[in-house]
């Protein structure tokens, strides 16, 4: 039987796949229990989109409840009865409306109705009458406060705000929310509003900056667990006494807890830690301190992780690099944990893909920068490996190991591909994240550069035939790398990546404009050095032949930047390949528009990068 195996699993490792049999597989995500705890709302793309569907915990078939042609973003069930509220926005715009669906299976109706305005979830209120939000519907530069009477569908504005706000949070006692200010990346602070007179009370005095996430109250309303860097380098959990004002710390890891879940009788806490991008699980008892590690199935990135009503289990999704996403659930009183939903893998075996390595470069300046490493199976040819550098977007992100279709087919294919994690990446502490903001930006394009060298000096592909590919922020990336280092590149992919400071700085969401540029730099304070480094500026230096893809309702780095660059490279005669979407924003989501611009990177890495 040993053999026999290895033998099929050495003939499905040699089929050739194409890009539809890796982006038809399918993912759920987002578990959300019942109120009776019986079965789990879901977000599941089976249709080409994400929609919403459940699945009953006695093993019986799930059910699609939408089908929208509009991808779902995000489901909240009710505190009190079997009642939901989804959120969609249209063609990738980001103005997410809100819609209830009273009981499962029953007509959806729409909450909010202004197509113009985004509307950012906060929250049910205990007794499942109101709920809370953020939209930017009086001024699209300013998040207001909203509190929706559900029965009679009036909503009230409870706050006007300057900037950039979220709800995070209402009082146990429903008189009032806990308003997130965000006042640049990673640079949060946490306010209490009471609804009827409007009155703001900070809850984190602190000097300086702070992450906040994951508020899980007390039902006495003496305080809420959350996870938090304040005063330190890394995420660590702590428990807010909003009387005193001051955090008690619960668990400081030298990694990020990403995610902390309080159960139900407020016995234990749920903590996932953030190792090297892999999720590690554990279950805290808060009274004696006690801790136990969840076995997972396969390693991977927990996301989304939530107590049944009765504390007895854990839903979460499981998402890896060699596995789709899928919800599991984790037993307490047998320390289990079995796979709930069965996501399409299309026909695609796992034999057919790889898990990435976790690996460091040394950078210029003798720092370890992380990677992640996918290496095709098999002898590489005789004239060595083309690989592709991959920069995540952001910058305020990680690139993680979970599954990407992209990526495999891309490795499936033969190249090798490195995953960046260049300074300025979240998920390695406070200090290493700051390491590319403002006039330190170039410092992190330099860390590609030694990328390349990585992959040269270890023989792992071939000096000249290497690529760099990203897009949002990661567009940018490329194009600075192709800029400040031309000679390097055998061929660049960018998607909706920003090439003008200046300009993407003037035409962003106006939402974002103060946020980025604390980032990024000011357009009147640092005008000089935005010029400098924007990478049109530098266009006549770009050697590498470039493919260039960009959604045309992207209200983040709107379609005129990428037609700068087109019109620049093709005014000087240089190999460019422009591809867009007009029902894309920030993002391709569509199934076919996936399929459409993954077949053409493909093809165009082929040409560039392979031997003929």
């Amino acid at each position: 039987m040993g053999k026999h195996e290895t033998g099929k699993e050495a003939r499905m490792a040699e089929r050739r796949y194409g890009i539809e049999d890796f982006l038809k597989v399918r993912s759920s995500i987002w578990p959300r229990f019942s109120r009776d705890g019986k079965r789990l709302f879901y977000l599941s793309d089976a249709s080409g989109v994400p929609q919403l569907a459940s699945v009953p915990l006695d093993g019986s078939e799930p059910t699609a409840l939408t089908r929208h042609a509009d991808k779902i973003a995000m489901v909240e069930t009710s505190p009190v009865d079997g009642s939901l509220i989804y959120g969609m926005d249209t063609d990738g715009d980001e103005r997410q409306q809100f819609y209830l669906i009273p009981e499962a299976g029953q007509n959806a109706r729409a909450l909010t109705s202004n197509p113009k305005a985004i509307h950012a979830w906060g929250g049910w209120s205990a007794d499942g009458e109101r709920i809370a939000y953020v939209s930017n519907a009086r001024d699209a530069g300013h998040f207001d406060a909203y509190v929706m009477d559900l029965k009679s569908g009036t909503e009230r504005r409870v706050f006007e705000a300057e900037g950039w706000w979220n709800v995070k949070a209402w009082w146990p006692d429903g008189r009032a929310l806990v308003l997130e200010e965000n006042r640049a990346s990673l640079d949060l602070a946490l306010h209490r509003l009471d609804i009827a007179s409007g009155k703001r009370t900070p809850l984190t005095p602190y000097d300086g900056k702070a992450f906040y996430a994951n508020l899980r109250w007390k039902k006495d309303g003496s305080g809420f667990y959350l996870t938090t860097d304040q005063g330190r380098d890394h995420v660590g959990a702590a428990f807010l006494d909003v009387g005193r004002g001051a955090l008690d710390w619960i668990a400081t890891p030298s990694w990020n807890i990403d995610i902390l879940e309080l159960s139900p009788d407020e016995k234990r806490l749920a903590l996932v830690t953030n190792i090297d991008g892999f999720g590690d699980l554990t279950i805290r008892d808060i009274a004696g301190g006690g801790e136990r590690t969840v076995k997972l199935p396969a390693p991977g990135v927990i996301q989304e992780l939530k107590w049944s009503p009765d504390g007895g289990q854990i839903a979460f999704t499981l998402n890896g690099s060699t596995h789709n996403a899928n919800i599991h659930l984790y037993d307490l009183a047998s320390g289990t944990v079995r796979q709930v939903t069965n996501s399409d893998r299309a026909g695609l075996d796992q034999a057919a893909t790889v898990e990435p390595e976790v690996v460091r470069f040394k950078s210029f300046d003798g720092r370890m920068i992380p990677a992640l490493l996918y290496r095709p199976s098999g002898p590489a040819p005789r004239a060595g490996r083309g690989a592709v550098i991959f920069v995540h977007g952001g910058p305020e992100a990680q690139y993680l190991p979970n599954w990407k279709p992209e990526i495999q087919y891309l490795v499936h294919r033969g190249f090798v591909v490195l995953a960046t994690n260049v300074r300025g990446s979240t998920g390695y502490g406070r200090h290493y994240a700051g390491l590319d903001d403002i006039r330190l930006r170039p410092d992190s394009v330099t860390d590609l550069a030694y990328a390349h060298r990585y992959l040269v000096e270890a023989q792992i592909a071939q000096a000249k035939r290497i690529a760099v590919m990203g897009g949002s922020y990661g567009g940018f990336m490329v194009l600075a790398a192709v800029t400040r280092f031309p000679d390097l590149w055998a061929a660049g992919v960018e998607f909706y990546g920003v090439a003008n400071f200046i300009t993407m700085l003037q035409t962003t969401g106006p939402w974002r404009r103060k946020h980025r540029s604390a980032e990024y730099g000011d357009l009147n304070r640092d005008r000089d050095f935005l010029t400098e480094i924007s990478p049109i500026n530098h266009i006549d230096r770009i050697l590498a032949p470039l493919f260039v893809a960009q959604g045309l309702t992207d209200p983040r780095v709107p379609p005129s930047e990428s037609e700068q660059v087109v019109a620049g490279l093709k005014n000087r005669n240089r190999p460019v390949e422009y591809l867009t979407f007009p029902d894309e924003g920030h993002g391709f989501v569509k199934l076919k528009n996936r399929i459409t611009v993954y077949s053409r990177v493909a093809g165009f890495l082929d040409k560039h990068l392979l031997v003929s």
